[in-house]
């Protein structure tokens, strides 16, 4: 077999070789130059994660019972973590963003939820000693930003009892983007292939289940202004013709749905479900 030169001297020889956890935070880099203010833009994505069916099909995968207790890593604003916690004996609700925790309690006030513990933590560096164990460990949309895969994997792994469930992005995410990107003569900056997380947990002997929870629903707009600023396009990056050329791409792009709502048909979250039982 021949050899693959990925930095200076040093050589891929077989697929053993290959380190996925440095390619995942090769890919990482890019999209942490974005630095996005979650606190900034939590009431913007509470609105944005109630568009589709990615609840409901989530919690039609997750074995989970009335007796169980459940740890949900990158909570936000609560849209998962409210429907567990009528589902579940009570649930740790873990969060960066104070904003998005606020939000989350009040959600939990006005359906009066009291089985829900809210804690403002970083997401890499919970163990079992800051939570105890959980029946079982949801990594909800907020996996593809973790920069240390496999201590948080281990972390996870030693809390949870039963099962632990993570989605990350689907390889036709940002297809709407990477058009636009490629029209203006650039590479969008993508998060790491969910293929990476897979080889990774091979390494670490955990075999894990691989499911599309299959959303058909577009993301959805209420304008023109709302679509350019809902934060994926990265505007910071842009330079000001290339905000020209993004409005008169979304304005020639996006048509009227039938709820007066603007969308595209390449524009829709894909998520994997990456779950396995805890040996």
């Amino acid at each position: 077999m021949g050899e693959i030169k990925i930095k200076n001297d040093e050589c891929i020889k077989s697929p053993e070789d290959i380190n996925w956890e440095y390619f995942w935070q090769e890919k990482l880099l890019a999209k942490r130059k974005e630095k996005k203010d979650w606190n900034k833009a939590a009431k913007s994505f509470s609105k944005s994660t109630k568009q589709n069916e990615y609840m409901e099909n989530l919690l039609y995968k997750m074995k989970l019972s009335k007796k169980d207790s459940v740890l949900d890593l990158g909570c936000g604003s609560g849209s998962i973590t409210v429907p567990i916690a009528k589902k579940s004996s009570y649930i740790t609700a873990i969060d960066s963003s104070e904003k998005m925790l606020e939000l989350l309690k009040e959600k939990c006030e006005k359906e009066e939820i009291a089985n829900v513990d809210i804690i403002h933590g970083n997401l890499e560096e919970i163990t079992v000693d800051d939570v105890g164990n959980h029946d079982i460990v949801l990594f909800s949309r907020s996996f593809n930003g973790i920069w240390s895969v496999k201590q948080t994997i281990a972390n996870i792994n030693e809390i949870a009892n039963k099962y632990v469930y993570i989605t990350l992005f689907g390889p036709n995410s940002w297809k709407f983007q990477k058009e636009f990107y490629e029209s203006i003569g650039r590479e969008y900056p993508e998060f790491a292939s969910y293929h990476y997380l897979i080889n990774i947990l091979i390494e670490m002997e955990i075999y894990p289940n691989v499911e599309n929870l299959e959303i058909e629903t577009n993301r959805s707009y209420d304008s023109l202004h709302d679509a350019m600023n809902n934060g994926k396009w990265n505007l910071n990056s842009l330079k000001d013709d290339e905000k020209l050329k993004l409005h008169s791409y979304l304005k020639e792009k996006l048509i009227y749905n039938k709820e007066r709502k603007l969308e595209n048909h390449n524009d829709k979250r894909e998520w994997i479900l990456i779950w396995w039982k805890k040996a």
